[in-house]
């Protein structure tokens, strides 16, 4: 039987005019996703996991690749170099019950070009087509870009006991499952 899997595909402009697709990570992205996390510089690293971290291993990107669809959604930019494709953003929600936590990374050399934004928007319709009614974005205060994305897109941020920002987005209830 074939399978029933979505494949999702989105065409973005980038401010500099670069077109990126965005889509549903593959478990055949864990090489693609292997060489994207090994060429992040240390800042871009540490923003994502607030730690700084030896470079990633085969079977770290082969588990970020072959999720579980249930407690996870994970989008992908790519772009075509030199005849083959790249992935250069990094895009999640880690589903707990009826809320999500988002988690993201775009390539240094695509930073602040509007693709942190088109796929903090498509999360968000991920998440509405999921049913789930809150998305959460935690970040360092230093991550300006990511800070500046969230408000874009309509999150409301505080301040966290331990100094980090607390990013929520209450999605609308409309799109609610029936059992």
């Amino acid at each position: 039987m074939e399978s029933m899997r979505e494949v999702f595909t989105k065409e973005v402009k980038l401010k500099d005019g670069s077109l990126v697709k965005i889509r549903h990570v593959d478990v055949d992205d864990s090489l693609r996703l292997l060489q994207m996390y090994n060429s992040l510089s240390q800042d871009t690293i540490y923003n994502r996991f607030f730690i700084f971290r030896d470079k990633m291993t085969p079977e770290e990107a082969e588990k970020m690749a072959a999720i579980s669809k249930k407690d996870e959604i994970a989008l992908v930019g790519i772009v075509n170099r030199e005849n083959s494709v790249s992935i250069i953003a990094d895009a999640r929600i880690y589903v707990e019950g009826d809320a999500g936590e988002i988690g993201i990374v775009v390539h240094d050399s695509w930073q602040n070009k509007g693709l942190g934004t088109a796929l903090v928007s498509e999360l968000i319709r991920e998440g509405e087509k999921r049913g789930l009614k809150r998305l959460k974005i935690y970040c360092l205060p230093d991550n300006r870009i990511m800070i500046h994305v969230g408000e874009k897109v309509g999150f409301k941020y505080t301040m966290s006991e331990l100094g980090i920002v607390r990013m929520i987005l209450d999605l609308p209830s409309t799109n609610k499952r029936s059992e």
